[in-house]
């Protein structure tokens, strides 16, 4: 079996690996790394107009990369972390440019709440979920990429089986973009009015 120290090894020497969330598997390679970016495009068969997301492990690390508005910060203080993806407006490329949507104006971040993040997100990952582009998400670490990956982390099946709820804040009000782990009426239950 991989160790963490092992995953944090290969991932910092440009690796790609099959991570356990709280939600699903995900594939991960550094979010700064092209070679590793070009890699989960390849293994995913995902078209390359569309996006990753990106892992990071605090608020106060999301803040070099997105911009909080009062939205913004209510639902990260709330929810991270946890089974929730925030559309937020971008700062600067920092990252890969594949990291980016919307021109690069906007950028996907998750914080996962799983053990893992202390140790591996030292510096951000891209993820997305492990598997080939059309085929269903894997709440398991048997999934169909795993003989192109590097190194599984394998920590048995993951919590929720759904992926994250993804929410864009990206200008005064909040969009639903996936209804996922999180439920609406979950979000719902915070003093806002945005839902």
């Amino acid at each position: 079996m991989t160790t963490l120290a092992q995953i944090e090894d290969i991932l910092d020497d440009g690796g790609v690996c099959v991570l356990p969330t709280e939600t699903i598997y995900g594939i991960a390679g550094r979010a700064h790394d092209q070679d590793a970016i070009d890699r989960i495009y390849e293994i995913k068969g995902r078209v390359f107009t569309k996006p990753l997301a990106v892992c990071i492990g605090s608020i106060a690390a999301a803040e070099k990369f997105a911009e909080f508005n009062d939205i913004a910060r209510q639902l990260a203080d709330t929810f991270w972390p946890g089974s929730l993806s925030l559309v937020l407006p971008a700062t600067d490329i920092l990252l890969d440019p594949r990291c980016y949507g919307q021109h690069g104006t906007t950028i996907s971040l998750r914080f996962p709440d799983i053990e893992w993040t202390d140790t591996l997100l030292k510096t951000p990952l891209a993820l997305t979920s492990a598997n080939r582009a059309g085929e269903p998400e894997s709440a398991t670490a048997n999934t169909t990429i795993n003989a192109r990956v590097d190194a599984v982390l394998d920590s048995g099946p993951c919590e929720n089986g759904a992926p994250s709820t993804i929410l864009s804040v990206t200008g005064k009000g909040v969009k639903l973009l996936r209804q996922g782990a999180l439920p609406i009426s979950v979000l719902k239950q915070i003093d806002m009015n945005w839902l």
